[in-house]
Formats: C-alpha cells, sequence, structure tokens
C-alpha cells in the first residue's frame, strides 16, 4: 500500500488537503454519543482507484459526522507505507493488496486487522496490457516474456499466474519486474516490458498510448475477486477500538455510495491522481464492498496456498475488525 516517486504522481495535494480541512474540520470528539479515544487520523493511500472512496468521505463529510478528522498520505506502493504503520506515524493503511498482507500475516512479520473491505475486480478493470508490436494476443503469448507489477508476489502476480494456468502457461516461464505504477506506461513503450500489469487510472492511461489489453485478470477462477483493504495494527484497533469503529462506520457509507454513483467516483479521481477530468470518464471501474465478507477474503488465501504463496492454509477471519 514509500514516498519516493510522490513527485511523478502529478497528484493535487493542496486540492486534497482542502478537500480533507473541508470535510472534516470542526469534527466533534463523539460518534453517536460514545468517546473517541482519537480523533485525528492519518491514512496512507495509493493514487488508484481503489481508494476513491476514501476520498468520497472526506469530500462528503462522512468523517466529520463519526468525529474523525482524516488527512490522507498519498504513497506509490502500499507494502512501504508498513514501516510508518508499525511505527505509528501512520494510522491506517488503504489500497493494501491482500496478497502481500495476508502472507505477512501468516509468516508473523507483523499482526493486522482488515478495517474496511477495499475494492474487488470487475471485468475490464484489471489486466495485462501489451502494445501492438509485441503480437502479444493472449494468455498463452505471455510464455517467456517479462511483465511489469507494482510489487512481485502481490495480488498481480497471484492472479495472472491464474490465468497463465488456465491457458496452459508455467508461471515460471514469465519473468515478473518490479515498476512503479506510474513508470509502467513508459516502460512499456521504451521496450524495457514485454507486458504491464495494470489497475486503474493506469490500466485506461496505457490503452490511451495504444497499449490494448491480452488478459483480463478478473475472469473464471478469480472474477470479482478482492483485491484490497484498509489495514491497521491489531495494537491499534485495541487501543481504539472506537475510533476504528466509527472509520469504519464513515467508510461504509463512502463505499456504498461509491457502488451507487460511479460519476461521483469518476469525479473524485482527478484530486488524487494525474487521470484528468476528461480520461476519467473512460476508466473502467471496480465495485467496493460495502461491508467485509470473510468468505470472500478467503478465496485470496486460497489461491495464495494454491499458487505456493503461503506454506500452509490460512484463515484469514481473526484478521477481520469487527
Amino acid at each position: 500500500m514509500w514516498e519516493r516517486r510522490v513527485g511523478l504522481l502529478g497528484l493535487s495535494l493542496a486540492t486534497v488537503l482542502a478537500a480533507a480541512a473541508c470535510g472534516s474540520s470542526g469534527a466533534p470528539a463523539t460518534a453517536g454519543g460514545t468517546s473517541l479515544e482519537k480523533t485525528n487520523l492519518t491514512v496512507a493511500a495509493l493514487p488508484i482507484v481503489d481508494d476513491a472512496p476514501l476520498f468520497l468521505a472526506i469530500r462528503k463529510g462522512y468523517f466529520r459526522q463519526q468525529g474523525l478528522t482524516v488527512t490522507p498520505k498519498i504513497i506509490a506502493q502500499s507494502t512501504l507505507a508498513l514501516p510508518d504503520l508499525l511505527h505509528g506515524s501512520v494510522d491506517i493503511v488503504g489500497g493494501g493488496n491482500y496478497v502481500s498482507y495476508f502472507g505477512g500475516q501468516a509468516k508473523g512479520t507483523f499482526d493486522l486487522r482488515v478495517l474496511v473491505a477495499g475494492a474487488a475486480c470487475r471485468p475490464g478493470s484489471f489486466g495485462v496490457v501489451a502494445m501492438p508490436s509485441s503480437h502479444i494476443t493472449s494468455a498463452a503469448g505471455l510464455a517467456g516474456k517479462t511483465i511489469a507489477v507494482n510489487l512481485t508476489s502481490n495480488i498481480q502476480t497471484l492472479m495472472t499466474n491464474v490465468q497463465l494456468k488456465a491457458a496452459g502457461v508455467s508461471p515460471s516461464s514469465v519473468k515478473y519486474v518490479a515498476i512503479p505504477f506510474p513508470d509502467m506506461d513508459t516502460a512499456l513503450k521504451a521496450g524495457r516490458v514485454s507486458t504491464i500489469s495494470a489497475v486503474e487510472p493506469f490500466l485506461s492511461g496505457a490503452e490511451t498510448a495504444g497499449a490494448r489489453q491480452v488478459v483480463s485478470d478478473c475472469a473464471d477462477a478469480t472474477a470479482s475477486l478482492p483485491l484490497s483493504g484498509y489495514f491497521a495494527t491489531a495494537a491499534w484497533t485495541q487501543k481504539y477500538p472506537r475510533t476504528a469503529a466509527a472509520f469504519q462506520r464513515a467508510m461504509a457509507k463512502a463505499q456504498a455510495w461509491a457502488n451507487s454513483d460511479p460519476a461521483a467516483v469518476r469525479q473524485i479521481l482527478p484530486t488524487y491522481t494525474k487521470i484528468t477530468s476528461a480520461a476519467a470518464q473512460a476508466i473502467h471501474l471496480e465495485t467496493y464492498p460495502a461491508s467485509t465478507d470473510a468468505a470472500q477474503l478467503q478465496r485470496v488465501a486460497t489461491l495464495m496456498r494454491s499458487g505456493g504463496l503461503l506454506a500452509k492454509p490460512f484463515s484469514v477471519q481473526s484478521m477481520i475488525f469487527r
């Protein structure tokens, strides 16, 4: 779910922070008549569509209604925020891909809780794209090729490997290279990689530049697969349980709003990504679960186990904050 490429993100931080101040200032210290342990939160967020509900919640005052003031901190990769999360300079990480976080939890690297479900994939919203000159048209054509991913051994590699196996291609024949999302399009056009595994708004950006989607990572066994969530440490939720619950309530409203009003998502995207208002109209949107479904999250862990990313079965139930 770190700041090394912020300059390339083209973010309008002034707009974001102004929205935060507008949506969260003057917040009461209580929510539902119950005093909160902490009212000012820093949330690390990625410049991708997964985190649109966070910025909608700020703009629409959902956090303020719960007694919270939320300040977003834009990051380039979700796992790079882990040191800040573990040391307490960041309260919550948004857009954290489940594969990396479940893997670290299973190994005992950290002890985290899923506060809110972030995004789930929808056909066309997440996939592998290539330039026409590569002559790659399907998963079968990826054998022996190089694929750029934001992180290795993450949700991108997991879902692409599922599609490779379905096409009879050995994942070991593919070389994954870690490249931050904002740099993928340049690497693809320069020929440094054969293909890129992209999410929005970077997927549409690559397509606009002439690339075409050759594999949908959201199909068959991975259809509607949960992609990302909002994480806090177990210690943080134990120390601030009412604050965590207030954050959940605000985000549940924002997730539901994002699902019911795609236009609102497209409108908020330019405030925290480099995508233009015009380009936002053409992106492929994901779905935003309003609640955390353990059975759906378990699908990710099950695929991780079968894909060799978990040494033994792992239950996600204990990670979900209630």
